[in-house]
């Protein structure tokens, strides 16, 4: 059984070692939050010192971090993976980061005769769903491990195309929210009760829409991160989106203006300044 090595212990880190945990795997754990560090020894997990430690404990190697610059710190800054790292070896990024970030990596990474993988996730009510660019070597050698912890897997293209599958899923879900939280507002504005949206017309609009209280995790930080992902990759690529680019200006300003801890739906805080500015 592979010696797995997980670095980020967040909301999704702590789902993944949980899991491995309950399949016996060994575990090697790391995060700047000692805190959450301690509950996934309690797990049965063992605690690293820095990333370099992680790689000499491990085989498999999974990132689980808010973007490229957190890979970068773990692969490349003082102690990294890189310094630490042996043939045979596997380095899976499970955050979304640029895709750029896993072709570097995926090249560095070879040429220590290991290997590198960028699979992020996405939520479902099912469970995970992963997507995977990379070799398809590499991708067989991390399948066991990722199919333990979703319930859709696919390899869906070279290196780099995890991410670019998992920056589509953002463009659509940040589009989404934004068209709910518009409808929310031209409702209140127009004199109706908002909440037909969800009881009677039955559109899944999130609760939060209707109220005030934002708070829950930072995701809204991350899901404005990662559409300055996406732009970069449409200017790259000359895609047209331009109703991402509006999308983005909304979660700009929600994520100015609001408090680092709010979820998505405080997005709409954009919609009710404009209706202020022009009520």
């Amino acid at each position: 059984m592979h010696r797995i090595g997980l670095i980020g212990i967040g909301n999704i880190g702590s789902h993944f070692a949980r899991v491995l945990r309950e399949a016996g795997y060994p575990l090697t754990v790391l995060d700047i939050d000692r805190e959450k560090m301690e509950r996934a020894v309690t797990l049965g997990a063992h605690g690293a010192s820095d990333p370099g430690d992680v790689a000499d404990r491990s085989d498999v190697i999974l990132l689980c971090l808010p973007g490229s610059h957190a890979v970068d710190d773990v692969m490349s800054g003082s102690h990294g993976i890189l310094g630490h790292l042996r043939q045979g070896q596997l380095v899976i990024d499970t955050g979304t980061s640029r895709p750029e970030t896993a072709v570097r990596y995926d090249t560095l990474c070879a040429e220590k005769n290991a290997g590198f993988i960028d699979a992020p996730i996405t939520w479902r009510s099912q469970g995970l769903i992963i997507m995977v660019g990379g070799t398809a070597e590499n991708f067989e050698r991390g399948r066991e491990i990722l199919e333990r912890l979703s319930y859709k897997l696919r390899h869906v293209g070279p290196i780099g195309h995890g991410q670019m599958l998992k920056l589509a899923n953002q463009l659509i879900l940040a589009g989404q929210l934004a068209v709910w939280a518009e409808a929310v507002t031209f409702t209140q504005e127009c004199g109706l009760d908002p909440q037909l949206l969800r009881d009677y017309l039955e559109f899944p609009i999130p609760e939060a829409l209707y109220g005030d209280d934002f708070s829950g995790g930072g995701q809204l930080a991350l899901h404005y991160k990662d559409l300055g992902y996406i732009l970069e990759v449409a200017h790259d690529n000359g895609a047209n989106i331009p109703v991402t680019g509006i999308v983005h200006e909304a979660f700009k300003h929600a994520h100015v203006s609001g408090e680092a801890n709010w979820t998505q739906p405080g997005i709409v805080i954009y919609w009710r300044r404009l209706d202020e500015q022009t009520g």
